[in-house]
């Protein structure tokens, strides 16, 4: 089952999902983009930079709708972050009873269980190094980038994983399990563990709100519920950057290990590459993927506060320490199994000659060291591995952008200057931005210094303003410049966008002239006409009157030929 992807119809072409993208996940096809799913670590960051909100992300909303309907008892796991994302936690918890749920227990009841099990490991592990396995995006991290790490990872569930198995210990199969949370790669996690029986879906908070809002159900207009079931003040801070680590101080100073808190995708790639060649060691790595841990997740609410009101509030909600029922059933915890294994998913990226990779770079006009600007533009950190992409079937050539601007530059360029009408570019301000050499050959002056002058410095500027009233093209019209005795005929492109206007004026002169040579000889031709029936027409006197009648019917022919004629002139 596809999880995480892009809608096809909003993807604009950008880019800016593969330059956010730590791990390059994403592949661009007919200018759409794709996730790679053997590379995604389901981190949502391409999600949380897309200016179209091109996310695509399956959603267990139905089926948990369909729970209800049934009948079935929906018990609902909800993180712990919520007590700082939503502005009143605990009105949410009455939402939730609303919408269906028959019980809601926070997911730091998992989180505290976690901290027991991780404290044992901790103590008896043999090894020099330790990673938390909290979340899933650094666990898909670490077996697909860092293989050679996997022995790091404490091989124990997350917190919502341990948690959904206590309440399907506690409620059996009957129960419908739904974790609630502000993460994505949550429901990738969960894939496995729903086929198994363990938990039967994931919502996120962006989901739950947007139903909200379709249902026009306002938060604030219910009363204050607490979860039925609530973890303790160690499970409560697992959201809280150090959060994990905090809960185990008194092993963790007993024990060979620093400890370091690392968030964020790009600094947990600096620890795991100081790892993989062992500039670092003996430390344990509270290891989170989003920037603030899980109070920074991708599905947050868009109109909740900032990830710092959020840290705040959920520092001061979790103090004093609530633990209602917590205790009340650890003993049919024991005999739940709570471990977990990992398995190498290494990407193996194809290798690539150095002539391949040559031939990619020169398509783009890359043809020395110099030219490999390293811009990033296209969402790679070097040109090389831009060219490595393209040879991979995840880019193409025409994603550079310097190569592309160049090319047209190089199009425009020519157009502008060979083009053989005079090409000026005005403001709205009338004044002139540019000037074609075809132009400074006639008009007899550098485009150098006429830019900025008013365009009625060389030729008249009333179609300008027209156009610009209008905000329209002007279709060609007829104009003579005096100064420069020629004839043109003027069209001129708005662009009130850009605030500029093309005129493009084709020297007609010469076809003037042309027709007019025309007329001249046609006038000529009738002056002819007229000798020639003046002449007859003293002949035809002299001839008999027969003759005569003749003779007049000539002279209406012609005169009507010498009509036709001077119509046609005046046209």
């Amino acid at each position: 089952m596809r999880i995480l992807d892009f809608y096809p119809a909003n993807c604009k072409n950008c880019y800016k999902c593969v330059r956010n993208c730590s791990v390059k996940a994403i592949k661009m096809i007919d200018d759409q983009a794709q996730i790679v799913e053997d590379k995604c670590i389901a981190c949502g960051t391409c999600f949380l930079v897309c200016p179209q909100n091109a996310r695509n992300i399956h959603s267990d909303l139905e089926n948990v709708f369909n729970a209800v309907k049934d009948g079935r008892k929906v018990i609902v796991s909800i993180a712990p972050s919520y007590l700082g994302v939503y502005e009143e936690p605990y009105k949410l918890i009455s939402v939730l009873k609303h919408l269906g749920a028959s019980l809601v227990e926070e997911t730091s009841i998992g989180a505290a269980k976690v901290t027991e099990l991780y404290k044992k490991y901790i103590s008896d592990t043999s090894l020099n190094n330790v990673i938390t396995t909290c979340c899933p995006t650094v666990n898909m991290m670490v077996q697909t980038y860092y293989p050679d790490l996997i022995k790091y990872l404490i091989p124990l569930d997350s917190p919502m994983i341990a948690h959904c198995k206590m309440i399907r210990k506690r409620h059996g199969s009957e129960a419908y399990i739904v974790f609630l949370g502000p993460c994505i790669s949550k429901k990738c996690e969960a894939y496995g563990y729903q086929l198994s029986g363990v938990i039967d879906g994931v919502i996120s908070f962006e989901e739950l709100d947007k139903l909200l809002e379709s249902k026009n159900i306002d938060i604030s207009s219910f009363n204050e519920t607490y979860p039925d079931l609530e973890g303790n003040f160690t499970g409560k801070k697992y959201p809280l950057e150090n959060g994990i680590l905090s809960g185990m101080k008194d092993v963790i100073s007993e024990s060979p290990f620093t400890p370091l808190t690392i968030s964020g995708t790009d600094n947990l790639i600096g620890a795991f590459d100081a790892l993989s060649k062992g500039d670092l060691s003996n430390v344990i790595i509270e290891a989170n993927s989003c920037i603030g841990s899980c109070l920074g997740g991708p599905a947050v609410p868009k109109k909740s506060k900032n990830v710092f009101v959020r840290k705040t509030k959920t520092k001061s909600r979790i103090h004093p320490l609530r633990s209602k029922n917590f205790e009340n059933y650890s003993d049919e915890e024991a005999a739940l199994d709570f471990s977990r294994h990992f398995r190498n998913k290494q990407y193996i990226h194809p290798s690539y000659t150095e002539d391949d990779i040559r031939a990619v770079l020169e398509k783009t006009g890359k043809h020395t060291k110099s030219d490999e600007l390293n811009c990033g533009a296209c969402g790679y950190d070097t040109c090389r591995e831009k060219a490595v992409s393209v040879l991979e079937g995840l880019s193409y050539p025409q994603m550079c952008m310097p190569y592309m601007r160049s090319e047209a530059e190089k199009i425009s360029n020519i157009y502008f200057e060979y083009s053989p009408s005079i090409i000026v570019i005005v403001d709205f301000n009338l004044n002139i931005l540019d000037l074609n050499p075809v132009g400074e050959k006639v008009f007899h002056i550098s485009a150098s210094k006429i830019r900025n002058k008013p365009v009625s410095s060389i030729i008249p500027p009333e179609n300008f303003a027209d156009a610009i009233n209008s905000g329209t093209n002007m279709v060609a019209k007829k104009i003579f410049l005096e100064n420069y005795g020629i004839t043109v005929h003027e069209r001129i492109i708005c662009l009130p966008k850009n605030k500029i206007l093309f005129g493009i004026l084709n020297d007609i002169t010469a076809e003037e002239m042309k027709k007019e040579q025309i007329i001249n000889l046609k006038l000529n031709t009738l002056e002819t006409a007229d000798r020639v029936i003046e002449k007859q027409m003293r002949v035809a006197q002299e001839i008999a009157g027969l003759m005569g009648e003749t003779t007049a019917e000539t002279k209406a022919a012609l005169i009507k030929l010498k009509k036709v004629v001077l119509e046609e002139s005046e046209k």
